[in-house]
């Protein structure tokens, strides 16, 4: 099965967050497999500026084969990608599409249409009542235009149950398939070679010690994640836990100075702190040396910071703007509603609980998500695609 994966941005643009991570580790997983012969189609998008990658032909990057072709207009517009795709998708038997709001999605499906190709089309959350409502107005015209007339044959490919809801509502009579994002369990399977004081010191002006009790969040500094909530209901928490700290870590997307005016207005500077973006090593060991990880967020198609915390054994309390009320049936966090009351109760619940039993029951959680499981469930898909297009 020839596969093309059609992506806005892929690793190692890791500025864009989860997706990045998602993609390439679902890939590297898919090229093990004999039955599949992968490319993928992207281009050198990175935020503000241009991955230092060969452009405009296939390279191998971590044993995948990768075209990126280069940005006219960073973020926006690939021209070689908008005139050259068509050699990619034709010489396929499968389209894989990543992103909704995208030019290389609308003129992949165009495309897929043309050369009669089956597409499995990933939104990525960008169909949730939230991601539709803010942003660009035109988002439901580009639904209406771009792809509700490229549906024929094609299949949703949604993250959780709670996507699937999205999709429906936006598309009827859509066609989906459930497949979770993965993780790597072996990666989390080590001890942090620094201790708790000593690594959150060492990222910022905070005074942690053995005694304190430390809250983390992590994802792209935007409206979407929530990030004032979380403020807010911390500025409670702390005057019952005084002990406590907020350490938020992720690449600024316009936020970052007004969720800072917030915390010197509640007069949490000693408290919360901003970390930025942070790179593997600090970004694991930011999770496995938290004793709680929050994020209520807006919405989240999967959330895989949620499941890179539990596999680093850390509790989550997560918003049921998410799919993660598997952490209730676990016990190994809570699934509230994202308001500031919520939040902060579900902060105080979780503070009195058997720590080191939460962390068991996180780590049982992530097992079921390993990445060789989730290669497996999208070679299915790929093989059903094929047969129902012959």
């Amino acid at each position: 099965m020839k596969i093309c994966l059609i992506i806005p941005s892929f690793y190692p643009a890791v500025v864009y967050g989860g997706p990045i991570f998602s993609s390439l580790y679902a890939s590297k997983e898919l090229v093990e497999i004999e039955a599949v012969d992968l490319n993928v189609v992207t281009t050198n998008a990175n935020m503000t500026n241009r991955l230092d990658v060969v452009v405009n032909t296939f390279i191998k990057v971590n044993g995948i084969s990768v075209k990126y072709y280069n940005e006219t207009i960073v973020g926006k517009l690939s021209l070689p990608l908008l005139f050259g795709v068509y050699k990619d998708i034709k010489n396929s038997d499968i389209l894989h599409i990543q992103s909704i709001f995208s030019v290389s999605t609308a003129i992949s499906l165009i495309l897929g249409k043309i050369y009669k190709k089956p597409v499995l089309l990933s939104p990525r959350g960008s169909l949730g009542d939230w991601c539709l409502e803010n942003g660009s107005k035109f988002k439901r015209l580009w639904l209406s235009f771009f792809i509700r007339p490229y549906m024929n044959n094609n299949i949703f490919h949604v993250t959780s149950e709670q996507e699937e809801g999205e999709v429906l509502k936006c598309f009827p009579s859509a066609n989906c398939v459930v497949i979770p994002n993965g993780i790597n369990i072996r990666d989390y399977d080590y001890r942090p070679d620094k201790k708790k004081p000593e690594f959150f010191n060492s990222i910022s002006d905070a005074e942690v010690t053995d005694e304190s009790y430390v809250v983390v969040s992590m994802g792209r500094i935007q409206k979407k994640k929530g990030f004032d909530i979380l403020i807010h209901a911390f500025s409670k928490f702390h005057k019952k836990k005084t002990n406590s700290k907020l350490f938020i870590a992720g690449q600024d997307e316009g936020e970052l100075n007004y969720l800072k005016r917030l915390v010197c207005e509640l007069n949490l500077q000693p408290s919360v702190f901003f970390v930025g973006h942070l790179k593997e090593e600090g970004k694991s060991n930011f999770l496995k040396l938290a004793d709680l990880f929050v994020l209520p967020s807006h919405n989240e198609n999967f959330g895989n910071v949620y499941l890179e915390s539990l596999a680093s054994g850390t509790p989550i309390l997560a918003s049921k703007n998410t799919p993660w009320s598997s952490a209730v049936d676990f016990e190994c966090g809570l699934w509230i509603d994202n308001s500031v009351e919520d939040t902060c109760a579900g902060m105080l619940d979780l503070y009195q609980r058997d720590h080191h039993l939460l962390s068991l029951n996180s780590r049982r959680l992530a097992r079921n998500f390993g990445w060789d499981k989730i290669a497996l469930k999208f070679c299915d898909v790929f093989s059903r695609l094929v047969q129902n297009n012959e």
